[in-house]
């Protein structure tokens, strides 16, 4: 929607970097007297196209030709739910064989504190519940007045969505999960080339919000993405979130369904699948219209655990994996975003409807049961008819069931194999930030997506116009990811430490990111964790995914 810095102009740089990738020429971005250097577009992976289609990526050769980094290179073509749900459109063309990029955000000026090893490197993933979005959604101004100011390298990067990116037969053939091989890729291209940008290698820290948040948390369990990076950062999205894994036999069963429903008529055999779906265009193998999601959650496509990428339950993985420094949230509101601007109907229809979705037969024969009991609590001494009340409890269970359930659990199962852990809420919003989305929604609040502002200068659901405060928050937040990013803790490295590290000891103590100044809080969710803890413990898939059993 438009990003804090989006009126400046950008200035394409005359000269040449002789970039270990090969040559290229990217943009000079000013900020007062400090410059930061960008390069937008840097192909990471040869085309996943043809033979390549629904396989792992395989890495860019070195190229000799100067490359033009001026823009943005294309997006992943959307597929699935999630973008008809949110009618998420964009003017730029989608183009599947060149989607595979990622843009670098470089300090010109000479780093005092790293200058013998090159700053610390931070590399974001974009959300879009696995579905829509890419790195051009953030606008590339913006993301150069945030984070490289505070002294530290910036990449963003594209992967594959939709049936592009996680499409899965359930088998060797086709295992899925091919997006979290793309930003596997992408890492391992850093590892290689990114000293060409004054960046360390040795310190890097993956961030991402949403599904990128879900992606951090699995690329530090991964045994083919954990050693690539130091430090992580899920954002309002984790891997123990109860819709951000799904078991295999189940992505599998709704990808048959789908492609059954846009016209495939032959048998269940993988390499038949994968040979009609091949080379079909990405317009025919979107067609929902009349789709019922045979199994539980909202969006089609998701990661799995598929025997390789991840080869084991996530709590054996987060148990064996090389030990992080984790600094995992939500904002306070989390839930508020996804109630749908249009959608009229009264709030306690929509908060069944959102129940029997997220408790269907695969979570456990007791589903129906479920579905009552947390109907019952949600709607706990309201009247049927307070909508105002209604919405708000709405819009705990939303973010309740989606994100914030998974990122308490992960706060705990980090810190219980060792990891230092830096757990907070996100208690911040300018009340006038919401554009025409004001007029829609229920209320105001910090809500998925509102931190972004703060981090990267990007508006997302509407144009960013911050005021002094707004300002403020975006010094403040950049200096602590940046601290994180360089010592592993946000407090920095010396004065006073507000932010205290995460114990079991306190298992709902958290860090309230708040203007114009945060605290340590006691109760995380206002006394809900302890039934969405019982509620989770009772999901069949959940406990499949996280423990294998």
């Amino acid at each position: 929607m438009g990003g804090h810095l989006s009126h400046l102009e950008r200035e394409e740089n005359l000269e040449k970097l002789e970039a270990s990738c090969g040559p290229i020429r990217g943009n000079i971005y000013r900020h007062d007297e400090k410059i930061v250097d960008g390069y937008l577009g840097i192909p990471y992976a040869k085309p996943p196209i043809g033979d390549l289609r629904f396989k792992k990526p395989v890495p860019e050769d070195i190229w000799t030709e100067t490359k033009d980094c001026t823009k943005y290179g294309p997006r992943c073509p959307q597929s699935g739910a999630y973008p008809e749900m949110i009618k998420f459109q964009k003017d730029d063309i989608p183009d599947e064989a060149n989607c595979l990029n990622l843009n670098v955000f470089a300090p010109r000026w000479e780093s005092e504190e790293f200058k013998t090893t090159g700053r610390p490197v931070m590399v974001f993933v974009h959300g879009g519940g696995f579905e829509l979005s890419a790195s051009r959604d953030y606008c590339d101004y913006s993301v150069s007045g945030t984070l490289p100011l505070k002294d530290v390298v910036v990449v963003t990067l594209n992967y594959r969505v939709g049936i592009l990116g996680f499409f899965s037969a359930g088998d060797d053939l086709c295992r899925g999960n091919f997006g979290l091989w793309d930003q596997t890729l992408a890492l391992k291209w850093i590892q290689n080339h990114i000293r060409s940008f004054g960046g360390d290698p040795n310190n890097v820290t993956v961030f991402g919000q949403s599904a990128g948040g879900v992606s951090a948390d699995m690329l530090s369990l991964s045994p083919h993405s954990r050693d690539l990076f130091h430090r992580v950062i899920p954002m309002s999205g984790n891997a123990l979130g109860e819709f951000a894994c799904r078991p295999c036999r189940n992505q599998a069963k709704v990808c048959l369904e789908y492609i059954k429903h846009i016209g495939y008529k032959g048998s269940d055999d993988s390499q038949q699948i994968l040979n009609w779906l091949k080379h079909k265009p990405i317009e025919e193998m979107d067609k929902l219209a009349g789709f019922q999601l045979p199994v539980t959650g909202f969006f089609l496509y998701q990661p799995i655990i598929d025997g390789e990428f991840l080869p084991k339950p996530l709590d054996e993985l987060r148990k064996e994996a090389p030990k992080k420094s984790v600094m995992v949230g939500v904002a306070e509101q989390e839930g508020l975003i996804f109630l749908f601007p249009g959608d009229s109907r009264p709030a306690d229809q929509i908060l069944k409807e959102m129940i029997w979705a997220s408790y269907k037969e695969d979570t456990g024969e007791k589903y129906e049961e479920i579905r009552k009991k947390v109907y019952d609590f949600y709607t706990k001494d309201i009247d049927p008819n307070d909508e105002k009340r209604l919405n708000e409890r709405l819009v705990d269970f939303l973010g309740d069931t989606v994100n914030s359930g998974g990122a308490i659990a992960t706060a705990q199962a980090s810190a219980k194999y060792g990891n230092d852990v830096w757990f907070y809420v996100f208690d911040y919003v300018n009340p006038r930030g919401f554009g025409e989305l004001e007029q829609v929604l229920p209320f105001v609040g910090p809500t998925h997506c509102t931190d972004l502002r703060y981090i990267l200068g990007e508006g997302l659901y509407s144009k960013f116009n911050p005021d002094d405060a707004d300002w403020e928050m975006i010094d403040r937040m950049t200096t602590m990811y940046a601290n994180f990013a360089k010592y592993g803790n946000p407090n920095g490295k010396n004065g006073p430490s507000y932010w205290e590290p995460y114990t079991l000891d306190h298992p709902e103590r958290h860090y309230r990111i708040a203007y114009p100044r945060g605290e340590m809080r006691e109760e995380y969710l206002k006394g809900r964790w302890e039934f969405i803890k019982k509620n989770r413990e009772n999901n069949k898939n959940l406990e499949e995914v996280v423990y294998g059993r």
